[in-house]
């Protein structure tokens, strides 16, 4: 026969395989929303930097330079959008995370708190 004790051991142990598996998930996210905001800082310092440029340009210099930063501006806007594309569900998967850790937590607690009561508890 399972105690209550040992039902909610059990059900700690599938909790704590769930919130390692969310936890796997949302690292993941993660990292590739880090990327995803490294290379949008990226292009913003190199678009910044060739506004900041003072050196005398050709004509053809300038076209060229020219082109480079509206392409870098496309580039640019499509990183921001990536990134708010992204960023409802990087949300969901960390309030997920957390959710199963915290339930994980909790019946860990809870049967902490059904174990069996030997002399020296104070319980």
């Amino acid at each position: 026969m399972v105690n209550k004790r040992d039902q909610l051991k059990m059900l700690e142990r599938i909790a704590r395989i769930k919130a390692d598996l969310e936890l796997k998930k949302f690292a993941a996210f993660n990292q590739h929303m880090v990327q995803a905001r490294q290379r949008a800082e990226a292009l913003q310092m190199a678009m910044t930097q060739s506004y900041r440029s003072t050196a005398p340009l050709h004509l053809s210099e300038a076209r060229m330079a020219n082109a480079q930063a509206g392409r870098s501006a496309r580039e640019l806007r499509y990183a921001q959008r990536e990134i708010l594309r992204l960023q409802p569900k990087f949300e969901a998967a960390r309030k997920d995370a957390v959710r199963e850790f915290g339930r994980a937590e909790v019946l860990l607690t809870l049967a902490d708190k059904h174990r069996p009561k030997g002399p020296g508890d104070v319980y």
